[in-house]
Parts: structure tokens; sequence; C-alpha cells
């Protein structure tokens, strides 16, 4: 109606201003400046492809593998599952590989650099990607900081309990206690810049042999643990909590799969990013859940779960049975290959705002490569790395990691829910059989995604009310509606690849990443308000920031991207979509025209290159005048 049609014109002019910027701008995928190739020169501008299938794998296992078996695995034991704590870890499994598939297809379709802030960049839109991103801000550069500082406390209770150091090691190492200044989290940060700044070579050579250092260590862990194994340890099975304590701790043991998303970060530095990336998405996630399954067995089979350590679970376990020598290799081990974590975030952060600054939504700084040699090609992201290393540096120094904690885990679950929802706007299409603007693919997505959280919330804070019971029956009944409605309203689309080589496909889509959309958004609805609200000012200062410099900066809103005809942005090699992936079609229509009910003059748009308005020989390129 004319009164709909105005509402949302006046919501477009609030938003973006007389400049009719647009903060729901798709990039088209075309516009991606990454091959498919295994060429070594064939990634983004600057940056070579030296990454192989081994160095991705490495990459991905380094970043995951850690707190789950050297911390999580002893919490949950003691505090939730008992010696259920491998089930815990084989349900969390089965959730990641549910979006380890959305990455896998979305990586091997869209092999750039970003991770979740490129897939979403292309399907939900510029405002999207950017909220993506700060998630992904969240996942390394803060939860780095955050490993390193649990690294400086660990070192310092190794050298109290371990080596008996006594109090001159605390007042040196924590002379404010130990949520004050930290200068062992500080060192290592400062260390790990050091190494990434000094070249890529150095930085991926490390992570591969620390890498089989961390896996030779969890593996010795786990050979012990069978060597002390003692079937009595194993009853009761289930801990005090019962069932309940089961998926409490299947909740936990999620956080440590994290890290997988770190491989689509380098994908465009990587040798056949298309095959590559996907493989060492899911081999990584397999990786990761044959080792915590076995290690979690192994710990508590070792020792009765009420008595295990927490804090330290295997080398606790090992004393308990009189190992200690083992127990000194496994506290050791755990040191010297934890720090890893560290390098692998801050290795993956400098590449998200890379690609956010070659789109001009972070100062051009970020986009800088430098260092490139003759015996180092593919060159280095210093000045970027130099920014994002002092910062972790800073914060792992100075700041205690409380509530943060939580809003890391809260910030990656949204980051993954966005990646899901990306791969449904990449597969699937609205309707154009008249069902209505509501019933659209976008909206069906939103109410999925909101429907979700509303159910994690009835649940966790009002399950035990008829209230409660009857909101998350309600929300969990409207996400299988909405689900089953783009099932059966909104058609697939063809595939984007048009070289014919056969790329990895999500089985079972909607109903694999939608079920990924409600596990992640359940998880979240399990932390406490209070995290909860912190997100939101984080977010909300994040929104500052994009209306105040990114938007007027943006590559699309501004100039427009480059895309050859034929992988414009569009399906099937076509600008005119559907679904409104491009930034125009071939008739002068806009993604705007159709979500706000505006149009554009033929004097409004401005074709590059000598492409015409209306259509021409190549179709690919046309922008909109941003006004700044």
């Amino acid at each position: 109606s004319v009164t709909s049609n105005w509402i949302r014109f006046v919501s477009l002019f609030w938003l973006t201003g007389i400049t009719m910027r647009n903060p729901f701008l798709r990039k088209p995928i075309g516009s991606l400046s990454c091959t498919s190739s295994s060429s070594d020169t064939g990634g983004e501008e600057g940056i070579a492809r030296h990454m192989t299938l081994r160095d991705l794998v490495f990459l991905g296992l380094g970043g995951t593998i850690g707190s789950g078996i050297f911390v999580l695995s002893g919490q949950i034991a003691r505090n939730q599952a008992g010696a259920a704590t491998p089930i815990c870890f084989l349900i969390s499994g089965v959730c990641a590989v549910l979006s380890g598939c959305c990455y896998a297809e979305l990586s091997a379709n869209i092999p750039a650099s970003g991770s979740a802030y490129t897939f979403v960049y292309a399907s939900c839109g510029e405002y999207f990607a950017v909220l993506a991103a700060a998630c992904l801000t969240l996942e390394y550069l803060v939860s780095g900081s955050a490993v390193a500082r649990n690294w400086g406390d660990k070192v310092l209770d190794w050298l109290t309990v371990e080596m008996e150091a006594g109090d001159w090691a605390e007042a040196l190492l924590a002379p404010f206690g130990r949520n004050g200044f930290n200068p062992l989290a500080g060192i290592l940060s400062a260390a790990t810049l050091w190494l990434l700044y000094s070249g890529v070579k150095e930085s991926k050579k490390t992570t591969n042999i620390v890498t089989v250092a961390k896996v030779g260590v969890v593996c010795f862990m786990i050979v012990g643990g069978f060597a002390l194994f003692d079937g009595q340890n194993l009853s009761p099975y289930v801990g005090p909590k019962g069932f309940s304590g089961v998926l409490q701790g299947a909740t936990t043991s999620f956080f440590g799969y994290l890290g997988y998303d770190e491989v689509c970060c380098v994908a465009g530095e990587a040798i056949d990013p298309t095959k590559n990336v996907p493989k060492a998405v899911m081999m990584t996630i397999m990786g990761a859940a044959v080792l915590y399954f076995f290690a979690s067995t192994a710990l508590t089979g070792m020792q009765p779960f009420d008595q295990i350590d927490e804090n330290s679970g295997f080398p606790g376990a090992f004393h308990y049975n009189g190992a200690t020598i083992s127990a000194q290799i496994a506290a050791i081990g755990e040191l010297s290959t934890l720090p890893l974590v560290v390098l692998v975030s801050l290795l993956a952060q400098p590449r998200v705002f890379y690609m956010m600054a070659l789109d001009g939504l972070l100062p051009p700084v970020f986009k800088e490569v430098e260092g490139r040699t003759e015996e180092e090609p593919e060159g280095n992201l210093r000045k970027g790395i130099m920014i994002c290393g002092v910062a972790m540096t800073v914060i792992a120094t100075f700041v205690p990691f409380t509530i943060l904690g939580d809003m890391i885990s809260a910030g990656v679950l949204v980051s993954f829910s966005l990646t899901d929802s990306s791969l449904l706007f990449f597969r699937r299409r609205s309707s154009e059989n008249g069902l209505g603007w509501l019933w659209s693919l976008k909206h069906l997505v939103t109410a999925i995604n909101i429907l979700s959280f509303v159910c994690g919330l009835s649940v966790t804070h009002f399950g035990s009310s008829w209230f409660g019971v009857i909101m998350s029956l309600g929300c969990f009944g409207g996400v299988c509606k909405m689900t089953h409605m783009i099932d059966v309203r909104c058609p697939e689309v063809e595939s984007h690849d048009s070289s014919g080589s056969e790329l990895f496909r999500t089985p079972y889509l909607p109903y694999l990443p939608c079920t990924a959309i409600f596990v992640n958004w359940y998880l979240v609805a399990q932390l406490e308000m209070g995290v909860l609200l912190l997100l939101l000012v984080y977010f909300g200062v994040v929104t500052i920031f994009y209306f105040t410099y990114s938007i007027k900066h943006s590559v699309g809103n501004n100039i427009g991207w480059r895309g050859e005809s034929g992988e414009g942005g569009g399906r099937g090699g076509e600008m005119e979509m559907s679904d409104k992936r491009g930034l125009l079609n071939s008739s002068g229509g806009s993604d705007m025209s159709d979500d706000f009910g505006v149009g554009f003059d033929d004097d409004e748009i401005e074709g590059l290159s000598g492409v015409s308005v209306g259509g021409g020989e190549d179709k690919g390129v046309a922008v909109i005048k941003g006004g700044g």
C-alpha cells in the first residue's frame, strides 16, 4: 500500500540520510577479487596464495585445541556431567558440525579472506557484515588476550605449586593480585606480535611445529590416561545433576570447538581454496572431536570425577595416581603449547580488518601490505598486525576477564548464526507466487533467529512456569513452521559455480542451517542477562562507528564494485536477480527499490568503464552515486 511504502521510505531516509546510502547493500560475489585457482598469485590484492591443505589444518587445530582439553574437561566432569563428560563433547561436536557445514559451503563458493564478515556481506548486507566483523574481533583479538592472561595465571600456578617458588613469584608476577596487572600475559602477547611482524613464513612454520607438539602432548595424556584407567571411577556414570548436567556440560564444551572458522579467515591465502578450505574446516572439527572424546574419557577414568582438579585436570589426575613425571610433562606441555592459540588469533584478526579496509569500512592503514621480498613474495600486513598486536598486549596485561569471557562466547555464537543465515540467502530465494512482502525469505530467516532466541530465554529463565512452557513451545513451533515454509515456498537457486567442478554442498537444506541457528541462539540464551546487556552496548558502539565513519567511506555505497559479466554478484552470471543479491540489475533497479519501495532514475546511476545504464555488452559494472 501507499502508506507502507511511505513508512519504508521514511525509514530508509532516516537511516541513510539524503545521500541515499544503503546499510543493507550486498556485495556482489563476482566482485570478490579472489579466484579459486591453485595459482600462487591468485589471492587478494598484494597477498599471494601460499597455504596448503596441511597448513590450513594445522592452523585450524592449533586455534581450536586447547582449553577444551586443558581446562573444560576437568570443569565439566567436576561440576556438571561427571563421567559422562565424553557424551557432552559428542553432543557439542554434532552442534559444531552443523555450523561447520555452512562455513564449508560458503568458503567453497566465496574463497576470500574474512570468514563470517565476507559471507555476511555477500548475503545479508553491509551493516550486518560489520556486526559480524565485531563478533570476530571478540573471537580473535579479545579472546586471544584472554588466553594470554590465562596462560600467565597458569605459569604463576606452576611456579608456586609445582616448582614451590614461594611468595616472591606472586609478588613479582602478580603485584596487584590475579585480577590486576599481569606482566606474563603482556610478554606473551608482545612475543606473538614480534613473531607475526617478522614474516608470514616464520609464523606459519611456528604454527605447524607447535600444533604437532600440542597434538603430541594430548596424545601422551590420552595414552597415559588409559594406562592408568580404572573402570570403578566411572561409577556413577552421570554426575549429581543427572541428564540436565549432561546438557549443561554440552553447552560448556561447545566453546572448546571455537576456532575452526579461523581457517576461513585466511582463505585468500590458500592454494586451491574452493577444495582445501572446506576440507580443512571439516577435518579441524572432526580431529578436535576425536581428541576431546578420548581425552575426556581418559581423564574421567583416571580419577573419580568429584576429585578432579577444575583448573589442572590431567596434571592433577596423574598426581592422584602417583605418576609425578607424567604430571610434569602434562603441565609443561600445556604451558608450552597454549600460546599457539594467541598466535593464531593474532594471525586471523588483521585479515578481517584487511578485508574491511578494502571495502572502505576501516581506515586504509589496515590494507597496506609490506615486507615483500624475493624470499617472501606474499608480503605481510605489518601495520595491521602492529595495531592489533598492541591492542591485544594492552588488554591482556591490564584488563581482568570476569564477565568478558561469556561475552566472547556470545559474540562468537552470534557470528555463527549470521553465517548460517547467510547460507540460506545463498541457496534460496523468495518465492514469486505472490505470498506477500511479510513472507519473503529475509523475513522468514529473521523470524527464525528471533524466535530461537526467545525460546532459549523462555526455557532458561521461565522454564518452570506455565508462561515459560507456553512461550517456549510456541516459539519452537514457530521456528519449525518458518523452516518448513522456507523449504516449500522458497525455491533453491542454481549453482553459483560456473566451472563445472563439484563443490561442497550442505545437506538437508534448510533444516540443517536452521537447526544450527536454533542451537546457537539457545546457547546464547544460557548466558547471564548482564552479559547480554554488555553485548548490546558493544553492538551499539559498533553501530555508531558504522554510521559515522564506515558508511561514508564504503566502496559499495560511494563508487561501487567492479564485477565481471558472468560473475558479477548475480546467480548464473546475471545481474538481474530475483533475490536482490547484486548492487543493480541490468534495467536500472536496485536493492533499495525492492526492499524499501523507492526507485532511482537513470540520471542517478553512473556506469563505469563505458557501461550503459539500460544494459549493454557489459552489464557487470554499475554504481549508485553515494554523494560523498
